[in-house]
């Protein structure tokens, strides 16, 4: 079991008092009261973006304009993101909006490492000003009186060309030059846009997004057209994944993890946690063409009367995740001082692969990484369609490929037996192993293997605060054979990144007995199907 991404950006996702909302006697261009559906089949989705291995992609990047997420208010930071999703889907000069952290590490890294120019701006109106060219109008939403109205205006800013605007910023907008009103749903919600614009959406890509955020996401939902809601765990949701396309993906976060996962998977859709990733249309817009390689990988050395230790950190398949605490964690001081495992998405390559490259760049030779929960995305591969599964797997298989990883993390509930799926997983010519961890299951630490040869391999520990503790940890390895020819001689450590750091896990590290090697996660696969695989 997974914990969302809440902790460390709260504040960074500017949560909390929305700005008052004012009267408003603007006659619109378009308004919010329901009109004939099929009038609006005449707002089609019909752009064509650059696409990655799957995911679709900015305009090639030159330039960024950079604003202070400290400089906008909560509503300045919607209208912002939304005007960053439509100025990249045709131009290389971008927007950025920097929370400092690890966002400024990226813009830092893109431009030392691809010459892209920084230029600051000081306030929401000079972009407006700089960008008013793209912008065909405005889509009125009131988030203080009417919550679910951001979320219909998110969904219809880039069908429309527009931007967001709370009521409490339209009179500045106006005067800023954008006075065409496109839509006004201020009364409104996501189901009555899914009803009246039943073409304006991409069928590849939806978006499950609270309207409590500000910019997050709104920005990459904007440039790719996606249809965006948050109707808990209703019908309604299943209705909205079952009529995605096949390969089809959910960007953001659902209310409750389960069931979010498991009506994804269900419908043949595959979850990308996203929900408080920052920038994601210019990050998108990076086109990294040659090949994104981790350090050279460590030679196993087989020894005898030893036993085999490796530890995994959790929730490496959530974007924002990777684009923000990882990279705080990954910064400790202490890391490289031993062997240490990361999860992490492959389709960074699509969606952010300066940052990829940036994470293999700055690893030490004991930093190896694995693709996180449950390849390029999260699913329940067992709950998963048997031909939606195969058309991932396939898809996956490149990603693997392009992001030089060759382990996945499996996260499911009760398949670790479920060898028919396992067998598919490690058909594929760019996945040596997997790692098993159980959704709300006790690890086992049980190894299995396909038909092929390759292992499954499931957690014997989780580090987790509440769960298990480095005491309990230390004590449980140091209990178990020195026997590389068995099973019980290998331990996977799973780690919760919300209640364990480094520092943590080092502690393990010191208390194990002399006989015990710690060793980076493809090291460890690599040793149980030498020792093991022909038992």
């Amino acid at each position: 079991m997974k914990k969302k991404l809440v902790c460390t950006l709260l504040i960074a996702a500017g949560i909390g008092c929305l700005a008052c909302s004012k009267t408003d006697n603007h006659s619109s261009a378009v308004t919010g009261t329901p009109v004939d559906a099929s009038k609006n089949d005449t707002i089609k989705n019909t752009q064509v973006l650059s696409q990655g291995v799957l995911h679709q992609k900015g305009t090639a990047l030159k330039s960024l304009c950079v604003i202070s997420g400290n400089n906008l208010s909560a509503e300045q930071k919607v209208l912002v993101a939304t005007l960053q999703g439509l100025v990249a889907k045709t131009s290389a000069d971008q927007i950025y909006i920097d929370e400092g952290g690890p966002s400024a590490v990226w813009t830092s890294y893109m431009n030392s490492k691809y010459g892209i120019t920084l230029t600051n701006y000081a306030s929401w109106a000079d972009l407006v000003t700089h960008f008013k060219s793209k912008i065909s109008g405005y889509v009125l939403y009131n988030r203080t009186s009417n919550q679910r109205s951001l979320t219909a205006a998110t969904a219809l800013c880039g069908p429309m060309n527009a931007i967001a605007v709370d009521a409490s910023l339209e009179t500045a907008v106006i005067a800023a030059g954008i006075s065409t009103r496109k839509a006004d749903v201020r009364t409104r919600d996501e189901k009555w846009v899914y009803s009246n614009y039943p073409k304006a959406f991409s069928n590849v890509l939806a978006a499950e997004l609270t309207p409590t955020i500000n910019h997050h996401l709104r920005d990459y939902i904007t440039l790719t057209n996606a249809f965006t809601f948050y109707d808990g765990e209703t019908p309604w949701r299943k209705t909205v994944l079952k009529g995605l396309a096949p390969e089809a993906f959910c960007f953001g976060y659902g209310q409750e993890e389960f069931s979010m996962v498991s009506n994804a998977a269900e419908a043949g859709v595959v979850m990308l946690p996203t929900d408080l990733a920052a920038n994601l249309a210019p990050l998108s817009s990076i086109y990294d063409n040659s090949a994104i390689r981790q350090q050279t990988p460590a030679t196993p050395v087989p020894e005898n009367n030893v036993h085999y230790v490796t530890f995994l950190v959790s929730d490496g398949d959530n974007i924002a995740y990777d684009l923000w605490s990882m990279q705080n964690y990954f910064s400790n001081p202490i890391r490289g001082s031993f062997n240490m495992g990361y999860t992490i998405s492959p389709s960074l390559v699509d969606l952010a692969p300066a940052a990829l490259r940036w994470y293999y760049e700055n690893a030490s030779a004991k930093d190896r990484f694995v693709a996180g929960p449950s390849g390029s995305g999260y699913t329940f591969p067992s709950k998963m369609p048997v031909s939606a599964l195969d058309k991932y797997l396939s898809r996956l298989n490149t990603f693997m490929g392009k992001a030089d990883l060759n382990i996945v993390n499996i996260l499911d509930q009760g398949a670790i037996g479920r060898m028919d799926i396992w067998n598919k997983y490690l058909s594929q010519s760019n996945i040596d192993g997997l790692i098993y961890t159980g959704y709300g299951e006790a690890p086992n630490g049980s190894i299995q293997f396909a038909d092929n040869g390759k292992p499954v391999i499931e957690a014997r520990d989780n580090l987790w605060a509440g769960l298990e503790e480095e005491a309990t940890a230390i004590s449980n390895i140091n209990s178990r054979p020195a026997n590389p020819s068995s099973a019980s001689g290998y331990t996977l450590v799973f780690v919760h990144t919300w209640t364990k750091d480094l520092a943590s896990i080092k502690k393990v590290v010191d208390g194990l007995n002399a006989n015990v090697r710690v060793v980076t996660p493809d090291v460890f696969v690599k040793l149980v199907k030498a020792n093991l695989g022909n038992k």
